[in-house]
């Protein structure tokens, strides 16, 4: 049976917390190396497990890739096709004729602005846009100088390295 790395550990500091009890001190250092022995061989398969894992995210963000290409290429079809019926219509001065099957129907938009060059247009039509943006580096290095800011502090997580 397979153990996990939880069951694994408790035995090691079951192990630890009873060494003083320990009749026999190299019987308890055989115990304690076989069951390190078994973490470390754990470990190997996590890293394996991790790579193989970036491995499948690779190539499900190729397939992602793909996709949305594949995607881009139907809604461009899409758009040439109606393209397409706007253009025959309006050369023969008709109108789509509706069925059970063909709901078409040609209308004008509301309208939208297409913009020539925006140098020649007047101040007037232009808006100033004000973006507020927290200053991370800033808060992180003074938080680590020892300085105290309302509404924030230092977070430190652990984080294993290696896999890369």
């Amino acid at each position: 049976m397979k153990r996990t790395m939880n069951d694994i550990t408790t035995d090691i500091m079951t192990q630890q917390m009873n060494m003083e009890m320990a009749l026999n001190p190299e019987e308890f250092d055989v115990q304690i190396k076989e069951l390190f022995t078994e973490l470390y061989k754990k470990e190997d398969g996590i890293y394996w497990l991790y790579q193989n894992n970036e491995k499948k995210i690779e190539m499900v963000d190729e397939h992602i890739t793909k996709c949305k290409k594949i995607k881009k290429m139907l809604h461009n079809g899409n758009e040439r096709v109606k393209q397409l019926v706007i253009q025959t219509h309006r050369e023969l001065k008709t109108m789509p004729k509706n069925s059970e099957f063909n709901p078409l129907k040609i209308r004008k938009s509301n309208g939208s602005v297409e913009v020539i060059d925006e140098n020649d247009i007047p101040n007037e039509y232009w808006v100033t846009v004000e973006v507020k943006k927290l200053d991370k580096k800033r808060i992180l290095n003074e938080l680590k100088e020892g300085i105290e800011i309302p509404g924030v502090r230092l977070l430190k997580k652990d984080f294993i390295g290696g896999f890369r």
